[in-house]
């Protein structure tokens, strides 16, 4: 998908993710043509925070990497970064597809956001427009997760049902088909650093799954 978004990858409702977003998670790379369960239901054995209070046990694939950005941020929370990676999934292909820099500029680290400004300053230049509708993201999963050198990296899996098209200066369908949904598969890596105040998670890289 990371593909399908270079031919087809909001403001009001961008900032008021953005507003959520800043304080839980922060930044997607995918959907694009050119240049694109967490395990923590089975509260299992809990152990205790920086201020001893006890807090369930993480499970799953991801479990030792989420215990490792835990012990480094005391208000880390798995559900609510991965609701924050929802949004944040919505928002950028949103933003991509209508070449909303600004929107961008907040959820995308400095390299990915190059990409996508790129892939937008060729449409423009092209006068292509490119229309997009997410129907819904079927899967967001926590599949990897660590901590190294203050950095807190996190890869979440999705399954997203999307229509995208793009149209030429006359308004013809050039690429897409926005009558049919297309289902993708990807995944996005976010990190953050923990050795400072600042919450906000950004988009590193988005692949192919």
């Amino acid at each position: 998908m990371f593909e399908l978004f270079s031919t087809v990858l909001f403001g009001a409702v961008a900032v008021f993710f953005a507003i959520r977003l800043y304080s839980v998670l922060g930044r997607r790379e995918g959907h694009m043509e050119a240049p694109a369960s967490r395990d923590l239901d089975g509260a299992n054995p809990s152990k205790p925070d920086a201020s001893g209070h006890l807090r369930p046990a993480f499970e799953g694939p991801a479990a030792a990497g989420l215990e490792a950005i835990a012990q480094a941020d005391q208000s880390f929370d798995p559900e609510l970064f991965l609701d924050g990676a929802r949004k944040a999934y919505e928002m950028i292909v949103m933003a991509f597809a209508k070449g909303d820099r600004e929107a961008l500029k907040g959820l995308l680290a400095p390299k990915v956001y190059d990409r996508y400004e790129a892939a937008i300053a060729q449409r423009e230049v092209k006068g292509e427009t490119v229309r997009t509708d997410i129907e819904r993201i079927r899967k967001a999963e926590i599949i990897e997760a660590g901590h190294a050198d203050h950095t807190a990296t996190i890869k979440v899996h999705f399954d997203a049902e999307i229509a995208t098209e793009t149209l030429d200066a006359d308004g013809k369908a050039i690429a897409g088909d926005f009558s049919r949904l297309a289902t993708v598969h990807e995944d996005w890596v976010f990190e953050r650093r923990t050795d400072t105040a600042n919450p906000n998670w950004v988009l590193v890289r988005v692949a192919t799954a």
